[in-house]
């Protein structure tokens, strides 16, 4: 199963499309996507199979535990399901644009499961923080 991989500079337009960079289309594993509010403030773009996944990871949390419930109701709740269209393009909501706080630039970068849109600011602040040796330090804590 290809996995998403890569960064992409690309734009949404007025009508709130978003053309998926073609070098991630294998990894969505035929035209169907969700998208859904994701960490670090940006916008998760999962295959359908990926979010049935992923899906089935947040149901084997249980609704005991506050935190769980809390995670599947923020993620779920925000969840759009959309189909990619001939011309290679998703309609990302307004709910989850204004979430992200994208306006029409966006940077697409895999993160091997999904696909993560970002307002390009944030990114470049996340992309800050690992450059700052982070890097290195977070692979000693996961024993890279």
């Amino acid at each position: 199963m290809p996995s998403f991989t890569g960064e992409y500079r690309h734009s949404i337009d007025a009508k709130g499309r978003l053309i998926v960079p073609s070098r991630l289309r294998p990894a969505l594993e035929g035209d169907q996507v969700v998208l859904t509010r994701w960490l670090e403030v940006c916008i998760a773009m999962w295959s359908a199979a990926e979010w049935e996944r992923f899906e089935t990871s947040l149901r084997e949390q249980g609704s005991a535990s506050p935190a769980a419930r809390r995670v599947t109701r923020y993620v779920a709740a925000s969840a759009h399901v959309d189909v990619i269209d001939k011309q290679g393009r998703i309609t990302v909501p307004q709910h989850l644009r204004q979430f992200a706080g994208i306006d029409r630039d966006v940077v697409v970068s895999g993160a091997l499961t999904h696909g993560e849109i970002w307002n390009p600011d944030r990114y470049a602040e996340q992309q800050q923080l690992m450059e700052e040796g982070r890097l290195e330090e977070l692979a000693r804590e996961l024993n890279f």
